[in-house]
Protein backbone atom coordinates (compact mmCIF):
# COMPACT_ATOMS: atom_id res chain seq x y z
CA UNK A 1 0.00 0.00 0.00
CA UNK A 2 1.44 3.30 -1.16
CA UNK A 3 1.57 6.25 1.30
CA UNK A 4 -0.20 9.22 -0.43
CA UNK A 5 0.92 12.87 0.45
CA UNK A 6 0.10 16.38 -0.75
CA UNK A 7 0.91 19.86 -0.56
CA UNK A 8 -2.32 21.49 0.36
CA UNK A 9 -0.29 24.84 -0.50
CA UNK A 10 -0.83 24.36 -4.08
CA UNK A 11 -4.51 23.56 -3.54
CA UNK A 12 -4.73 27.21 -1.50
CA UNK A 13 -2.92 29.23 -4.43
CA UNK A 14 -5.15 27.39 -6.97
CA UNK A 15 -8.53 28.45 -4.88
CA UNK A 16 -6.91 31.96 -5.21
CA UNK A 17 -5.37 32.12 -8.83
CA UNK A 18 -8.15 33.47 -10.92
CA UNK A 19 -9.24 36.32 -9.13
CA UNK A 20 -5.95 37.37 -7.77
CA UNK A 21 -4.99 37.38 -11.66
CA UNK A 22 -8.01 38.61 -13.04
CA UNK A 23 -7.56 41.57 -10.36
CA UNK A 24 -3.75 41.80 -11.56
CA UNK A 25 -4.90 42.59 -15.47
CA UNK A 26 -2.38 40.25 -16.75
CA UNK A 27 -2.80 36.86 -19.31
CA UNK A 28 -5.00 34.13 -17.82
CA UNK A 29 -3.86 31.69 -20.66
CA UNK A 30 -2.75 27.96 -19.21
CA UNK A 31 1.14 29.07 -19.45
CA UNK A 32 0.95 32.22 -17.15
CA UNK A 33 -1.38 30.28 -14.68
CA UNK A 34 1.22 27.48 -14.38
CA UNK A 35 4.14 30.20 -14.35
CA UNK A 36 2.29 32.11 -11.48
CA UNK A 37 1.54 28.49 -9.13
CA UNK A 38 4.97 27.73 -9.42
CA UNK A 39 6.52 31.17 -8.70
CA UNK A 40 3.75 31.32 -6.20
CA UNK A 41 4.61 28.04 -4.32
CA UNK A 42 8.39 28.44 -4.39
CA UNK A 43 7.63 31.57 -2.46
CA UNK A 44 5.17 30.14 0.32
CA UNK A 45 5.72 27.31 3.12
CA UNK A 46 4.98 24.13 2.03
CA UNK A 47 2.30 22.11 4.36
CA UNK A 48 2.31 18.47 3.04
CA UNK A 49 -0.13 15.81 4.69
CA UNK A 50 -0.60 12.05 4.80
CA UNK A 51 -3.62 11.77 7.03
CA UNK A 52 -7.40 13.56 6.66
CA UNK A 53 -6.62 15.15 9.53
CA UNK A 54 -3.83 16.78 8.57
CA UNK A 55 -5.36 17.74 5.51
CA UNK A 56 -8.51 19.53 7.79
CA UNK A 57 -5.80 21.47 10.06
CA UNK A 58 -4.16 22.79 6.88
CA UNK A 59 -7.17 23.64 5.75
CA UNK A 60 -8.59 25.51 8.65
CA UNK A 61 -5.18 27.24 9.50
CA UNK A 62 -5.60 28.54 5.69
CA UNK A 63 -8.48 30.57 6.45
CA UNK A 64 -6.45 32.59 9.67
CA UNK A 65 -5.93 36.22 8.48
CA UNK A 66 -2.12 36.14 8.10
CA UNK A 67 -1.84 32.98 6.25
CA UNK A 68 -4.50 33.92 3.57
CA UNK A 69 -2.85 37.63 3.56
CA UNK A 70 0.55 35.40 2.70
CA UNK A 71 -0.75 33.21 0.08
CA UNK A 72 -2.82 36.31 -2.12
CA UNK A 73 0.33 38.41 -1.81
CA UNK A 74 2.65 35.63 -3.22
CA UNK A 75 0.37 34.88 -5.71
CA UNK A 76 -0.39 38.57 -6.70
CA UNK A 77 3.76 38.97 -6.85
CA UNK A 78 4.13 36.32 -8.87
CA UNK A 79 1.10 37.61 -11.54
CA UNK A 80 3.10 40.97 -11.46
CA UNK A 81 5.91 39.02 -12.38
CA UNK A 82 4.72 36.76 -14.50
CA UNK A 83 3.44 39.73 -16.08
CA UNK A 84 5.98 41.86 -16.87
CA UNK A 85 7.65 38.93 -19.05
CA UNK A 86 5.62 36.01 -20.30
CA UNK A 87 6.34 32.72 -21.58
CA UNK A 88 3.89 32.23 -23.70
CA UNK A 89 3.64 33.46 -27.55
CA UNK A 90 1.18 36.29 -28.27
CA UNK A 91 -0.01 35.92 -31.54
Amino acid sequence: MAIEYRNLMEDIVLQNLDTVMEAEGGCTCEACKADVVAYALNHLPPHYVATDRGRLMVKLKSYEIQARADVLSAVSEAAVMVAKSPRHVRE
